[in-house]
Protein backbone atom coordinates (compact mmCIF):
# COMPACT_ATOMS: atom_id res chain seq x y z
CA UNK A 1 0.00 0.00 0.00
CA UNK A 2 1.61 3.34 -1.00
CA UNK A 3 -0.08 6.43 1.14
CA UNK A 4 -1.03 9.34 -0.33
CA UNK A 5 1.38 12.23 -0.97
CA UNK A 6 0.52 15.36 0.81
CA UNK A 7 -0.49 18.56 -2.03
CA UNK A 8 1.91 20.87 -2.13
CA UNK A 9 -0.37 23.64 -1.09
CA UNK A 10 -1.52 21.93 2.08
CA UNK A 11 -1.77 24.60 4.08
CA UNK A 12 -3.83 26.69 2.06
CA UNK A 13 -5.89 23.85 1.41
CA UNK A 14 -6.50 22.90 4.81
CA UNK A 15 -7.53 26.62 5.36
CA UNK A 16 -9.62 26.86 2.63
CA UNK A 17 -11.58 23.26 4.42
CA UNK A 18 -12.12 25.00 7.32
CA UNK A 19 -13.64 27.71 6.14
CA UNK A 20 -16.39 25.95 4.69
CA UNK A 21 -17.73 25.21 8.64
CA UNK A 22 -18.99 21.95 7.25
CA UNK A 23 -16.39 19.53 9.47
CA UNK A 24 -18.32 16.95 12.13
CA UNK A 25 -21.56 18.98 11.34
CA UNK A 26 -24.69 17.27 11.26
CA UNK A 27 -26.33 15.32 7.70
CA UNK A 28 -27.87 17.74 5.65
CA UNK A 29 -30.54 16.74 3.09
CA UNK A 30 -29.34 18.94 0.62
CA UNK A 31 -25.84 16.70 0.47
CA UNK A 32 -28.12 13.40 1.29
CA UNK A 33 -29.91 14.15 -1.66
CA UNK A 34 -26.75 14.28 -4.23
CA UNK A 35 -24.90 10.78 -2.93
CA UNK A 36 -28.67 9.15 -3.57
CA UNK A 37 -28.77 10.25 -6.87
CA UNK A 38 -25.15 9.28 -7.59
CA UNK A 39 -25.63 5.58 -6.14
CA UNK A 40 -28.70 5.32 -8.15
CA UNK A 41 -27.57 7.05 -11.54
CA UNK A 42 -24.38 4.96 -11.68
CA UNK A 43 -25.17 2.18 -9.76
CA UNK A 44 -22.86 1.22 -7.07
CA UNK A 45 -23.79 0.43 -3.72
CA UNK A 46 -21.19 3.59 -2.08
CA UNK A 47 -21.46 6.76 -3.07
CA UNK A 48 -20.00 9.87 -0.85
CA UNK A 49 -19.33 13.12 0.00
CA UNK A 50 -15.93 13.18 1.47
CA UNK A 51 -13.58 15.88 2.86
CA UNK A 52 -10.17 15.85 3.24
CA UNK A 53 -8.41 17.26 6.69
CA UNK A 54 -5.23 16.86 8.39
CA UNK A 55 -5.39 13.07 9.91
CA UNK A 56 -8.80 11.59 8.21
CA UNK A 57 -11.07 11.92 5.71
CA UNK A 58 -14.40 12.87 7.26
CA UNK A 59 -18.04 11.97 5.20
CA UNK A 60 -20.45 15.17 4.50
CA UNK A 61 -22.85 12.30 3.15
CA UNK A 62 -22.88 8.99 2.89
CA UNK A 63 -25.14 6.10 1.34
CA UNK A 64 -24.06 2.43 1.91
CA UNK A 65 -21.31 3.19 4.57
CA UNK A 66 -22.12 2.87 8.23
CA UNK A 67 -18.71 5.16 9.35
CA UNK A 68 -18.71 8.74 9.50
CA UNK A 69 -14.85 8.94 9.25
CA UNK A 70 -11.53 6.61 7.68
CA UNK A 71 -8.10 7.58 7.86
CA UNK A 72 -6.22 9.67 5.55
CA UNK A 73 -3.72 7.19 5.13
CA UNK A 74 -5.71 4.67 4.12
CA UNK A 75 -8.56 6.58 2.02
CA UNK A 76 -8.66 6.77 -2.00
CA UNK A 77 -9.76 10.37 -1.34
CA UNK A 78 -6.64 11.44 -0.06
CA UNK A 79 -5.01 10.46 -3.61
CA UNK A 80 -8.12 11.88 -5.55
CA UNK A 81 -7.28 15.15 -4.54
CA UNK A 82 -3.92 15.32 -5.56
CA UNK A 83 -5.43 15.67 -9.56
CA UNK A 84 -7.90 18.11 -11.25
CA UNK A 85 -9.62 15.49 -13.16
CA UNK A 86 -11.73 12.31 -12.30
CA UNK A 87 -9.57 9.90 -10.30
CA UNK A 88 -10.18 6.08 -11.11
CA UNK A 89 -9.28 2.89 -9.72
CA UNK A 90 -11.27 0.15 -12.08
CA UNK A 91 -9.86 -2.82 -9.98
CA UNK A 92 -7.72 -1.75 -6.41
CA UNK A 93 -6.46 -5.23 -6.41
CA UNK A 94 -4.18 -4.67 -9.30
CA UNK A 95 -3.28 -1.58 -8.36
CA UNK A 96 -0.24 -1.08 -5.82
CA UNK A 97 -1.54 1.71 -4.20
CA UNK A 98 -4.12 -0.48 -2.82
CA UNK A 99 -4.21 -3.42 -3.41
CA UNK A 100 -3.48 -4.54 0.02
CA UNK A 101 -4.97 -1.47 1.83
CA UNK A 102 -7.73 -2.47 4.73
CA UNK A 103 -10.77 -1.62 2.83
CA UNK A 104 -9.75 -3.54 0.08
CA UNK A 105 -9.01 -6.67 1.65
CA UNK A 106 -11.85 -6.20 4.34
CA UNK A 107 -15.10 -4.51 4.98
CA UNK A 108 -16.49 -2.22 2.28
CA UNK A 109 -14.09 -4.76 0.27
CA UNK A 110 -13.37 -1.93 -2.05
CA UNK A 111 -12.47 -3.10 -6.09
CA UNK A 112 -13.72 0.04 -7.97
CA UNK A 113 -13.59 3.46 -6.96
CA UNK A 114 -13.79 6.97 -8.76
CA UNK A 115 -13.78 10.04 -7.33
CA UNK A 116 -14.05 13.86 -8.41
CA UNK A 117 -11.93 16.66 -6.63
CA UNK A 118 -14.88 19.09 -4.98
CA UNK A 119 -13.08 22.66 -4.72
CA UNK A 120 -13.35 25.19 -2.46
CA UNK A 121 -13.94 28.93 -3.60
CA UNK A 122 -10.19 29.49 -4.03
CA UNK A 123 -9.56 26.49 -6.28
CA UNK A 124 -8.34 24.68 -3.63
CA UNK A 125 -9.09 20.64 -3.42
CA UNK A 126 -11.14 19.85 -0.13
CA UNK A 127 -12.74 16.71 -0.62
CA UNK A 128 -14.36 14.29 -3.48
CA UNK A 129 -17.62 13.28 -4.82
CA UNK A 130 -16.58 9.11 -4.93
CA UNK A 131 -18.16 6.57 -6.32
CA UNK A 132 -17.53 2.56 -4.77
CA UNK A 133 -18.27 -0.58 -6.17
CA UNK A 134 -17.52 -4.32 -4.07
CA UNK A 135 -16.80 -5.02 -8.02
CA UNK A 136 -14.32 -4.14 -10.86
CA UNK A 137 -15.79 -2.42 -13.68
CA UNK A 138 -15.34 0.04 -16.36
CA UNK A 139 -15.84 4.08 -16.39
CA UNK A 140 -16.48 5.57 -19.99
CA UNK A 141 -15.48 9.06 -20.69
CA UNK A 142 -19.45 9.49 -20.40
CA UNK A 143 -19.39 8.22 -17.35
CA UNK A 144 -16.76 10.94 -16.31
CA UNK A 145 -18.49 14.10 -17.86
CA UNK A 146 -21.44 12.51 -15.78
CA UNK A 147 -19.58 12.80 -12.34
CA UNK A 148 -17.83 16.04 -12.91
CA UNK A 149 -21.34 17.33 -13.76
CA UNK A 150 -23.03 15.88 -10.52
CA UNK A 151 -19.71 16.64 -8.38
CA UNK A 152 -20.10 20.43 -9.29
CA UNK A 153 -23.43 20.14 -8.13
CA UNK A 154 -22.01 19.11 -4.97
CA UNK A 155 -18.97 22.18 -5.21
CA UNK A 156 -22.66 24.30 -5.52
CA UNK A 157 -23.82 23.20 -2.00
CA UNK A 158 -20.32 23.45 -0.56
CA UNK A 159 -19.75 26.55 -0.97
CA UNK A 160 -22.70 28.28 -0.48
CA UNK A 161 -22.83 29.68 -3.20
CA UNK A 162 -23.44 33.24 -3.93
CA UNK A 163 -26.02 34.21 -6.88
CA UNK A 164 -23.41 33.98 -9.70
CA UNK A 165 -22.07 31.10 -8.60
CA UNK A 166 -25.39 29.71 -8.36
CA UNK A 167 -26.61 30.40 -11.91
CA UNK A 168 -23.27 28.72 -12.82
CA UNK A 169 -24.04 25.52 -10.91
CA UNK A 170 -27.75 25.41 -12.16
CA UNK A 171 -26.25 25.56 -15.46
CA UNK A 172 -24.06 22.40 -15.35
CA UNK A 173 -27.31 20.78 -12.99
CA UNK A 174 -29.39 21.98 -16.43
CA UNK A 175 -26.25 19.95 -18.76
CA UNK A 176 -26.47 17.24 -16.57
CA UNK A 177 -30.14 17.00 -17.36
CA UNK A 178 -29.07 17.74 -21.36
CA UNK A 179 -26.68 15.31 -22.18
CA UNK A 180 -27.56 12.38 -19.89
CA UNK A 181 -28.61 8.71 -21.71
CA UNK A 182 -30.48 7.66 -19.32
CA UNK A 183 -34.10 9.13 -18.65
CA UNK A 184 -33.49 11.96 -15.55
CA UNK A 185 -37.25 12.43 -13.40
CA UNK A 186 -38.16 14.36 -10.48
CA UNK A 187 -41.84 13.67 -10.24
CA UNK A 188 -44.53 14.51 -6.97
CA UNK A 189 -45.20 11.36 -4.97
CA UNK A 190 -48.32 11.17 -7.31
CA UNK A 191 -45.91 10.69 -10.24
CA UNK A 192 -46.83 14.21 -11.77
CA UNK A 193 -43.45 15.17 -13.58
CA UNK A 194 -41.50 18.31 -12.28
CA UNK A 195 -38.57 17.95 -14.07
CA UNK A 196 -37.65 15.72 -16.83
CA UNK A 197 -34.51 14.99 -18.97
CA UNK A 198 -34.19 15.53 -22.36
CA UNK A 199 -33.87 11.52 -23.18
CA UNK A 200 -37.91 11.89 -22.19
CA UNK A 201 -38.36 13.24 -25.64
CA UNK A 202 -35.73 11.83 -27.37
CA UNK A 203 -36.76 8.16 -26.41
CA UNK A 204 -41.05 8.24 -26.28
CA UNK A 205 -41.34 10.95 -29.46
CA UNK A 206 -43.29 12.87 -27.03
CA UNK A 207 -42.62 16.95 -26.64
CA UNK A 208 -41.92 18.35 -23.04
CA UNK A 209 -45.61 20.23 -23.10
CA UNK A 210 -46.85 16.78 -23.62
CA UNK A 211 -44.88 15.28 -21.01
CA UNK A 212 -45.49 17.49 -18.75
CA UNK A 213 -49.33 17.29 -19.27
CA UNK A 214 -49.27 13.65 -17.75
CA UNK A 215 -48.06 11.72 -15.28
CA UNK A 216 -45.85 8.82 -14.64
CA UNK A 217 -48.97 6.81 -14.17
CA UNK A 218 -50.92 8.15 -17.14
CA UNK A 219 -47.71 7.45 -19.88
CA UNK A 220 -47.83 3.50 -18.68
CA UNK A 221 -49.84 1.26 -21.01
CA UNK A 222 -53.29 0.72 -19.29
CA UNK A 223 -52.76 -2.78 -18.03
CA UNK A 224 -49.56 -1.58 -16.41
CA UNK A 225 -51.06 1.26 -14.69
CA UNK A 226 -52.99 -0.74 -11.17
CA UNK A 227 -49.33 -1.83 -10.61
CA UNK A 228 -46.99 1.09 -11.51
CA UNK A 229 -49.84 3.35 -8.94
CA UNK A 230 -49.48 0.24 -6.55
CA UNK A 231 -45.58 1.53 -6.72
CA UNK A 232 -46.36 5.16 -6.25
CA UNK A 233 -48.43 4.00 -3.30
CA UNK A 234 -45.01 2.06 -1.18
CA UNK A 235 -42.70 5.17 -2.05
CA UNK A 236 -45.75 7.58 -0.09
CA UNK A 237 -45.57 4.42 2.28
CA UNK A 238 -41.51 5.60 3.18
CA UNK A 239 -40.01 2.72 1.14
CA UNK A 240 -36.60 3.88 0.92
CA UNK A 241 -35.96 2.73 -2.50
CA UNK A 242 -38.04 1.94 -5.43
CA UNK A 243 -37.35 -0.40 -8.32
CA UNK A 244 -40.11 -1.67 -10.53
CA UNK A 245 -40.50 -1.97 -14.96
CA UNK A 246 -43.37 -1.01 -16.86
CA UNK A 247 -44.06 -0.59 -20.53
CA UNK A 248 -44.81 3.09 -21.78
CA UNK A 249 -46.47 4.89 -24.59
CA UNK A 250 -44.71 6.79 -27.06
CA UNK A 251 -46.21 9.16 -29.51
CA UNK A 252 -46.16 7.20 -32.52
CA UNK A 253 -48.33 4.52 -30.86
CA UNK A 254 -45.82 2.16 -29.67
CA UNK A 255 -44.38 1.39 -26.15
CA UNK A 256 -40.84 0.75 -24.59
CA UNK A 257 -39.79 -1.13 -21.55
CA UNK A 258 -39.16 0.81 -19.02
CA UNK A 259 -36.72 0.07 -15.89
CA UNK A 260 -37.27 1.89 -13.02
CA UNK A 261 -35.20 2.91 -9.69
CA UNK A 262 -36.38 5.67 -7.85
CA UNK A 263 -35.47 7.13 -4.44
CA UNK A 264 -38.04 8.51 -2.59
CA UNK A 265 -37.89 11.84 -0.26
CA UNK A 266 -41.31 12.02 1.67
CA UNK A 267 -40.10 15.36 3.81
CA UNK A 268 -39.97 17.24 0.15
CA UNK A 269 -43.14 15.04 -1.41
CA UNK A 270 -40.75 14.11 -4.23
CA UNK A 271 -39.34 11.12 -6.35
CA UNK A 272 -35.51 11.33 -7.72
CA UNK A 273 -36.37 8.73 -10.73
CA UNK A 274 -34.14 7.39 -13.40
CA UNK A 275 -35.84 5.15 -16.41
CA UNK A 276 -33.99 3.46 -18.25
CA UNK A 277 -34.63 1.84 -21.61
CA UNK A 278 -34.40 -1.82 -21.47
CA UNK A 279 -36.92 -2.70 -24.50
CA UNK A 280 -34.06 -4.34 -26.68
CA UNK A 281 -33.19 -6.39 -23.66
CA UNK A 282 -36.25 -7.50 -23.34
CA UNK A 283 -37.07 -8.68 -26.44
CA UNK A 284 -33.66 -10.62 -26.62
CA UNK A 285 -34.75 -12.18 -23.83
CA UNK A 286 -38.23 -13.21 -24.91
CA UNK A 287 -36.60 -14.26 -28.02
CA UNK A 288 -34.25 -16.10 -26.56
CA UNK A 289 -36.78 -17.85 -24.34
CA UNK A 290 -39.18 -18.79 -27.01
CA UNK A 291 -36.05 -20.24 -29.01
CA UNK A 292 -35.36 -22.20 -26.22
CA UNK A 293 -38.73 -23.77 -25.95
CA UNK A 294 -39.06 -24.49 -29.62
CA UNK A 295 -35.87 -26.26 -29.42
CA UNK A 296 -36.62 -28.08 -26.39
CA UNK A 297 -40.52 -28.94 -27.72
CA UNK A 298 -38.70 -30.37 -30.59
CA UNK A 299 -36.17 -32.24 -29.30
CA UNK A 300 -38.35 -33.74 -26.87
CA UNK A 301 -41.33 -34.58 -29.88
CA UNK A 302 -37.96 -36.18 -31.93
CA UNK A 303 -37.25 -38.24 -28.72
CA UNK A 304 -40.46 -39.19 -28.00
CA UNK A 305 -40.58 -40.52 -31.43
CA UNK A 306 -37.55 -42.21 -31.92
CA UNK A 307 -38.12 -44.26 -28.23
CA UNK A 308 -40.83 -46.45 -29.52
CA UNK A 309 -39.43 -47.97 -32.27
CA UNK A 310 -35.87 -48.08 -30.78
CA UNK A 311 -37.09 -49.74 -27.72
CA UNK A 312 -38.47 -52.24 -30.20
CA UNK A 313 -34.99 -52.54 -32.27
CA UNK A 314 -32.66 -53.44 -28.89
CA UNK A 315 -35.41 -55.81 -27.43
CA UNK A 316 -34.78 -57.13 -31.10
CA UNK A 317 -31.43 -56.91 -31.54
CA UNK A 318 -31.49 -58.31 -27.46
CA UNK A 319 -33.10 -61.78 -29.04
CA UNK A 320 -30.94 -62.45 -30.99
CA UNK A 321 -27.80 -61.94 -29.17
CA UNK A 322 -29.40 -64.48 -26.91
CA UNK A 323 -29.56 -66.89 -28.85
CA UNK A 324 -33.61 -66.76 -29.26
CA UNK A 325 -33.17 -67.93 -33.23
CA UNK A 326 -30.36 -70.43 -32.53
CA UNK A 327 -26.61 -70.26 -32.42
CA UNK A 328 -25.40 -67.45 -34.58
CA UNK A 329 -22.11 -67.39 -36.93
CA UNK A 330 -19.14 -65.55 -35.02
CA UNK A 331 -18.98 -62.41 -37.12
CA UNK A 332 -22.70 -61.77 -36.85
CA UNK A 333 -22.89 -62.33 -33.17
CA UNK A 334 -20.08 -59.52 -33.29
CA UNK A 335 -21.88 -57.58 -35.36
CA UNK A 336 -25.32 -57.97 -33.58
CA UNK A 337 -23.57 -57.63 -30.18
CA UNK A 338 -22.41 -54.28 -31.50
CA UNK A 339 -25.84 -53.15 -32.68
CA UNK A 340 -27.46 -53.95 -29.29
CA UNK A 341 -24.99 -52.27 -27.37
CA UNK A 342 -25.36 -48.85 -29.69
CA UNK A 343 -28.72 -49.18 -29.61
CA UNK A 344 -29.08 -49.53 -26.11
CA UNK A 345 -26.87 -46.28 -25.73
CA UNK A 346 -29.00 -44.49 -28.27
CA UNK A 347 -32.29 -45.38 -26.03
CA UNK A 348 -29.78 -43.66 -22.74
CA UNK A 349 -29.39 -40.62 -24.65
CA UNK A 350 -32.78 -40.18 -25.93
CA UNK A 351 -34.22 -41.23 -22.02
CA UNK A 352 -31.55 -38.53 -20.70
CA UNK A 353 -32.99 -35.78 -23.30
CA UNK A 354 -36.68 -36.54 -22.26
CA UNK A 355 -35.68 -36.10 -18.34
CA UNK A 356 -33.81 -33.21 -19.20
CA UNK A 357 -36.83 -31.72 -20.71
CA UNK A 358 -39.04 -32.64 -18.10
CA UNK A 359 -36.97 -31.22 -14.93
CA UNK A 360 -37.27 -27.61 -17.64
CA UNK A 361 -40.27 -27.64 -18.24
CA UNK A 362 -41.27 -28.61 -14.31
CA UNK A 363 -43.06 -31.76 -15.32
CA UNK A 364 -40.48 -34.36 -13.86
CA UNK A 365 -41.95 -36.04 -10.85
CA UNK A 366 -40.45 -37.07 -8.34
CA UNK A 367 -42.21 -39.80 -5.30
CA UNK A 368 -40.29 -38.99 -2.57
CA UNK A 369 -40.34 -41.16 0.35
CA UNK A 370 -38.32 -41.82 3.37
CA UNK A 371 -35.78 -44.37 2.91
CA UNK A 372 -32.87 -46.70 3.51
CA UNK A 373 -30.07 -45.40 1.88
CA UNK A 374 -27.05 -47.76 2.67
CA UNK A 375 -29.26 -50.47 0.25
CA UNK A 376 -29.15 -48.35 -2.54
CA UNK A 377 -25.59 -48.09 -2.38
CA UNK A 378 -25.40 -51.04 -2.72
CA UNK A 379 -27.93 -51.57 -5.32
CA UNK A 380 -25.72 -49.14 -7.53
CA UNK A 381 -22.78 -50.69 -6.91
CA UNK A 382 -23.85 -54.26 -7.69
CA UNK A 383 -25.23 -52.82 -11.23
CA UNK A 384 -22.01 -51.12 -11.97
CA UNK A 385 -19.60 -54.11 -11.06
CA UNK A 386 -19.43 -55.26 -14.91
CA UNK A 387 -18.71 -51.95 -15.83
CA UNK A 388 -16.36 -51.37 -13.71
CA UNK A 389 -14.83 -54.88 -15.16
CA UNK A 390 -14.64 -54.17 -18.13
CA UNK A 391 -12.23 -51.32 -17.04
CA UNK A 392 -10.42 -52.81 -14.65
CA UNK A 393 -11.06 -50.55 -11.96
CA UNK A 394 -12.15 -51.88 -8.11
CA UNK A 395 -16.04 -50.89 -6.76
CA UNK A 396 -16.17 -50.34 -2.66
CA UNK A 397 -18.13 -48.93 -0.39
CA UNK A 398 -17.38 -47.01 3.10
CA UNK A 399 -21.12 -47.02 4.64
CA UNK A 400 -20.87 -45.40 8.23
CA UNK A 401 -24.45 -45.48 8.76
CA UNK A 402 -26.02 -48.67 7.56
CA UNK A 403 -29.36 -48.01 8.72
CA UNK A 404 -29.95 -43.69 7.64
CA UNK A 405 -32.80 -42.60 5.88
CA UNK A 406 -33.59 -39.66 3.68
CA UNK A 407 -36.77 -38.75 1.84
CA UNK A 408 -35.80 -39.42 -1.90
CA UNK A 409 -36.68 -41.24 -5.18
CA UNK A 410 -35.55 -44.49 -5.26
CA UNK A 411 -35.30 -45.08 -8.75
CA UNK A 412 -33.77 -41.18 -9.12
CA UNK A 413 -31.59 -41.59 -6.44
CA UNK A 414 -30.26 -44.77 -8.42
CA UNK A 415 -30.17 -42.92 -11.37
CA UNK A 416 -27.71 -40.23 -9.93
CA UNK A 417 -25.47 -42.98 -8.34
CA UNK A 418 -25.16 -44.42 -11.45
CA UNK A 419 -24.15 -41.29 -13.36
CA UNK A 420 -21.64 -40.66 -10.94
CA UNK A 421 -20.30 -44.00 -10.92
CA UNK A 422 -20.28 -44.50 -14.68
CA UNK A 423 -18.01 -41.14 -14.87
CA UNK A 424 -15.86 -42.14 -12.41
CA UNK A 425 -14.89 -45.28 -13.46
CA UNK A 426 -14.75 -44.06 -16.85
CA UNK A 427 -12.21 -41.95 -15.84
CA UNK A 428 -10.27 -44.22 -13.38
CA UNK A 429 -6.93 -45.63 -14.18
CA UNK A 430 -6.93 -49.14 -14.49
CA UNK A 431 -6.14 -51.24 -11.02
CA UNK A 432 -7.66 -48.10 -9.44
CA UNK A 433 -10.54 -47.88 -6.94
CA UNK A 434 -13.79 -46.14 -7.06
CA UNK A 435 -15.52 -45.36 -3.61
CA UNK A 436 -18.92 -45.01 -2.89
CA UNK A 437 -19.45 -43.20 0.26
CA UNK A 438 -22.74 -42.43 2.86
CA UNK A 439 -21.38 -40.65 6.05
CA UNK A 440 -22.99 -37.71 8.52
CA UNK A 441 -21.28 -34.23 7.94
CA UNK A 442 -22.72 -31.15 10.58
CA UNK A 443 -25.91 -33.39 11.06
CA UNK A 444 -26.77 -34.31 7.49
CA UNK A 445 -26.28 -37.07 5.25
CA UNK A 446 -23.54 -36.93 2.86
CA UNK A 447 -23.52 -39.28 -0.28
CA UNK A 448 -20.56 -39.08 -2.71
CA UNK A 449 -18.34 -40.76 -5.46
CA UNK A 450 -14.52 -40.50 -5.15
CA UNK A 451 -12.06 -41.59 -7.95
CA UNK A 452 -7.84 -41.49 -8.08
CA UNK A 453 -8.17 -40.24 -11.82
CA UNK A 454 -6.55 -37.58 -13.42
CA UNK A 455 -9.21 -35.41 -11.96
CA UNK A 456 -11.14 -32.37 -13.85
CA UNK A 457 -9.44 -29.67 -16.22
CA UNK A 458 -9.20 -26.24 -14.96
CA UNK A 459 -11.18 -24.82 -18.10
CA UNK A 460 -13.39 -27.25 -17.95
CA UNK A 461 -14.21 -26.99 -14.37
CA UNK A 462 -17.20 -24.48 -14.56
CA UNK A 463 -19.00 -25.57 -17.10
CA UNK A 464 -18.96 -29.65 -15.13
CA UNK A 465 -22.51 -29.36 -14.74
CA UNK A 466 -23.50 -27.50 -18.38
CA UNK A 467 -26.10 -29.68 -21.05
CA UNK A 468 -23.89 -31.68 -23.21
CA UNK A 469 -20.44 -30.51 -21.56
CA UNK A 470 -17.42 -32.65 -22.62
CA UNK A 471 -14.33 -31.62 -21.47
CA UNK A 472 -11.77 -31.60 -24.93
CA UNK A 473 -8.61 -32.85 -23.67
CA UNK A 474 -8.06 -36.17 -25.90
CA UNK A 475 -7.80 -38.40 -23.37
CA UNK A 476 -11.69 -37.27 -22.49
CA UNK A 477 -12.87 -37.50 -25.46
CA UNK A 478 -12.01 -41.30 -26.56
CA UNK A 479 -14.28 -41.88 -23.24
CA UNK A 480 -18.04 -42.24 -24.52
CA UNK A 481 -20.50 -39.96 -23.20
CA UNK A 482 -23.15 -37.74 -23.99
CA UNK A 483 -22.60 -35.10 -21.68
CA UNK A 484 -25.61 -34.83 -20.23
CA UNK A 485 -25.35 -37.32 -17.25
CA UNK A 486 -23.95 -34.58 -14.41
CA UNK A 487 -26.34 -32.34 -15.72
CA UNK A 488 -29.35 -34.51 -15.17
CA UNK A 489 -27.86 -35.53 -11.72
CA UNK A 490 -27.64 -32.08 -10.58
CA UNK A 491 -31.20 -31.49 -11.68
CA UNK A 492 -32.17 -34.81 -9.89
CA UNK A 493 -30.12 -33.88 -6.98
CA UNK A 494 -31.74 -30.46 -6.48
CA UNK A 495 -35.00 -31.82 -6.47
CA UNK A 496 -34.89 -34.13 -3.24
CA UNK A 497 -33.49 -31.16 -1.43
CA UNK A 498 -29.79 -31.34 -2.05
CA UNK A 499 -27.03 -29.36 -4.03
CA UNK A 500 -24.68 -31.72 -6.42
CA UNK A 501 -20.78 -30.63 -5.70
CA UNK A 502 -17.24 -31.41 -6.69
CA UNK A 503 -13.58 -31.07 -5.40
CA UNK A 504 -11.15 -32.53 -7.68
CA UNK A 505 -7.06 -31.85 -8.23
CA UNK A 506 -4.48 -33.90 -10.34
CA UNK A 507 -2.70 -36.14 -7.22
CA UNK A 508 -6.17 -36.42 -5.30
CA UNK A 509 -8.46 -37.41 -8.42
CA UNK A 510 -12.37 -35.96 -8.07
CA UNK A 511 -15.38 -36.31 -5.79
CA UNK A 512 -18.58 -35.75 -6.44
CA UNK A 513 -20.61 -35.38 -3.21
CA UNK A 514 -24.39 -33.94 -1.98
CA UNK A 515 -26.05 -33.73 1.24
CA UNK A 516 -29.41 -34.73 1.81
CA UNK A 517 -31.33 -33.65 5.64
CA UNK A 518 -31.92 -36.85 7.58
CA UNK A 519 -35.07 -38.68 8.49
CA UNK A 520 -35.76 -39.94 12.06
CA UNK A 521 -35.40 -43.98 11.96
CA UNK A 522 -38.61 -45.47 11.85
CA UNK A 523 -39.78 -46.83 15.85
CA UNK A 524 -39.87 -50.50 16.75
CA UNK A 525 -42.46 -52.25 16.10
CA UNK A 526 -43.21 -54.57 19.17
Amino acid sequence: MLPPPTPSDEPRRLQALRSLCLLDTPAHERFDRIVRAAAHLFRVPISLVSLVDENRQWFKARIGLDGTETPRELSFCAHAILSPSTFIVPDALKDPRFHDNPFVLGAPFVRFYAGHPLRATDGSRVGTLCLIDSRPRDFSDADRTALADMAAWAEGELNALDEREARTALEQQERFFEVSVDMLCIAAMDGTFLRLSRAWSRTLGFSDAELYSTSLVDLALEEDRADTSRHLARAREGIPVLQFEHRARCRDGTWRWLQWNAVPDPEEGLLYAVARDVTQARTLEEERQRVERMKNEFIATVSHELRTPLTSIRGSLGLLSGGILGPLDAQVAQMVGIAHKNSERLLRLINDILDLEKMESGRLDLNLAPTEVAPLLAQALQAHQGYADEYGVRLEAVVDLPHARARVDEDRFIQVLANLLSNAIKFSPQGERVTLFLTREDGVLRVGVQDHGPGIPEAFQSRVFQKFAQADASDTRKRPGTGLGLSIAHGLVARMGGTLRFSTSPSAGTRFSFDLPECEPEPDVA
